[in-house]
């Protein structure tokens, strides 16, 4: 081996560490980000659960929360929807009250409409389980209605 190889086998060494480090580091990025958006779009899948079989009711947003990295992204048609978290308080057909957390995404126009003082939401929760609960999106759009 001549001396000008032992350079070249080091610089290969460092190459090889730095793009394991690059790559394992953009797999863990992959990661996050899809466990991220499930939390968020498991909302939109209890909505589709819901629509049907689920009790309506009207919440009361006391607080929202961007989400702590400002996650976005491409909406239904393209638009930008932003990560959100609305604490709501409502009440049931029986007259009791319960606060939720619900993580959804946001049409980032509609934003500024959520961030209101007690705005008022629609929802619909499940009898069997009030804690079950997700934005009624015919009466509370989460993005804005496009032409057709």
């Amino acid at each position: 081996m001549t001396p000008g190889m032992e350079w070249e086998t080091l610089l290969w060494g460092f190459f090889a560490v730095v793009m394991a480090v690059v790559v394992l580091g953009g797999i863990g990025a992959v990661g996050y980000m899809r466990k991220e958006n499930g939390r968020y779009t498991a909302e939109a899948r209890r909505w589709a659960a819901l629509a049907q079989s689920g009790q309506p009711a009207e919440g009361v947003v006391s607080n929202v929360r961007m989400h702590p990295n400002n996650m976005t992204r491409g909406g239904s048609r393209g638009q930008t929807v932003c990560a959100l978290v609305l604490d709501v308080a409502y009440t049931d057909a029986a007259g009791a009250t319960h606060s939720a957390s619900i993580p959804t995404f946001v049409e980032d126009v509609l934003v500024p409409q959520f961030l209101a003082p007690r705005r008022v939401v629609h929802l619909r929760y499940d009898p069997s389980d009030p804690a079950s609960v997700a934005i009624d999106r015919a009466r509370t759009p989460l993005e804005l209605p496009r032409a057709d």
